[in-house]
């Protein structure tokens, strides 16, 4: 027992540890191979400098461009004109260019009118050309969209004040293209307002446009001012404004049943040609003749219509409104109209009705109005040329012709050449046929 109790009490002998196995060795992690930078872009190549010139000196800094608000002593520096006698240097393209922008300037003002004010306000003594034509050409400008939308306006009045006020400080500008045009502008945009037309109408100078004065009628009529306004009409028509002209505006519309505006513009529709046919019968009936041979001589068309009496052309020209020269009635009374070659002229049915050789000529003269052309209106169709835009017109104002003095023109396309008369036409006419057909 004792044994057995030593044997219990005895501590049990400590097995032996175990060998650990031996923990296999960690390999180190394996660093991650470096990445290959990348690529640089070559640098750009430096460009090789210049071998070193002269040394200049630096160009002064530009200073920022002031706005400088414009003052009442501000007076525009004249900018020399050209001139072959002048001695001073020539205008740059940039002074060139700066010659407008003190139109603009005023123009572009929140308040023109008041910019326009300060401006004149500015001028010491008689306006300097360059001066008048800013002042004009600024008012002219603000008048003419008032001008299209509208008439009247305390704009309208305040602009046209200001102008008459400083009048006479345009000295003899005052009767040149700027003037005639500001004075057109500001009839037109005026309104009821009679007092102010004709203070306008007093500073229209001698040898005015005919623009302008057919403006100022315009004026009085809108005005209800019926003798000016006659007076006005009268002007404008001696001018060479057409009596068509007056009854196509609106502005004429009340008055389109006058019978005194009727006779005014009847009486300068219808030029007084005193009827005497006798001393150019022989003449045209010669002329007429050799262009007959000439052209039978070359086998050309020939067509000669009969002959009609003098009283039924006066009869057509009576119902046309229209007034005949002497020796076109003189070959009416030969041949009533003809074509010869490819050349028509017009005979008595043509200027009584509307055939299509009288449409033809009437929308060629409508043409030429719609290209600007003054005088047009006034000029009586007398043959188509051969071409459709080549005709023979009687000038009976001399608009076309470069003058005063009526006669014939030949148009070919839009070129005029005036002829000494009908004969001298018919003498043309067989030249050319000669050097078409004789060289050939």
């Amino acid at each position: 027992m004792a044994q057995a109790r030593k044997k219990a009490t005895s501590k049990p002998k400590a097995k032996p540890a175990a060998k650990k196995k031996a923990a296999p060795k960690k390999s180190a992690p394996k660093k991650p191979a470096p990445k290959k930078p990348a690529a640089k872009k070559p640098a750009p190549k430096k460009r090789a400098k210049p071998a070193p010139k002269t040394k200049k000196k630096p160009a002064p800094r530009k200073r920022p461009i002031e706005v400088v608000e414009q003052t009442i002593d501000a007076v525009p520096e004249p900018i020399l004109a050209e001139s072959s006698t002048d001695s001073r240097r020539l205008l740059s393209a940039r002074e060139r260019s700066l010659r407008s922008l003190p139109v603009v300037e005023i123009l572009d003002d929140p308040h023109p009118i008041g910019a326009l004010r300060r401006f004149l306000d500015s001028i010491r003594g008689e306006a300097t050309s360059q001066q008048s034509q800013i002042a004009l050409g600024s008012a002219q400008l603000m008048l003419l969209p008032i001008a299209r939308e509208h008439r009247g306006g305390s704009e309208v009045k305040e602009v046209v004040d200001l102008m008459l006020q400083h009048w006479p400080d345009f000295g003899e500008r005052r009767r040149g293209f700027h003037a005639q045009e500001f004075l057109r502008n500001a009839l037109a945009a005026i309104g009821v307002d009679r007092d102010r037309i004709g203070k306008l109408e007093d500073l229209i100078p001698p040898g005015a446009s005919s623009e302008l004065l057919f403006n100022l009628a315009c004026a009085h009529a809108v005005a209800r001012d019926k003798v000016a306004m006659l007076r006005a009409v009268e002007r404008a028509l001696e001018a060479g404004i057409s009596p068509s002209q007056f009854r196509r505006d609106h502005d004429f519309a009340p008055y389109a049943r006058d019978p005194d505006l009727a006779h005014v513009l009847a009486r300068a529709e219808v030029p007084a040609i005193p009827v005497d046919v006798e001393p150019y019968i022989s003449l045209i009936r010669g002329s007429l003749d050799i262009l007959v041979a000439t052209l039978r001589e070359y086998g050309e068309s020939i067509e000669l219509h009969p002959p009609v009496r003098l009283d039924a052309i006066l009869d057509a020209e009576r119902a046309r409104k229209i007034s005949l020269p002497n020796d076109y009635r003189a070959l009416l009374t030969i041949t009533n109209g003809m074509a010869l070659w490819d050349h028509t002229f017009l005979g008595v049915g043509d200027y009584r009705e509307p055939t299509p050789l009288a449409q033809r000529a009437q929308h060629y003269l409508e043409m030429l109005a719609s290209f600007g052309r003054t005088g047009p209106h006034d000029c009586v169709p007398i043959a188509n040329w051969g071409q459709p835009n080549d005709w023979l017109l009687y000038d009976r104002r001399g608009s076309l012709r470069g003058g005063d003095e009526p006669g014939y023109v030949l148009m070919l396309n839009s070129d005029e050449h005036a002829l000494s008369d009908l004969s001298a036409a018919l003498q043309h006419l067989e030249y050319i046929a000669r050097e078409t057909f004789g060289t050939n």
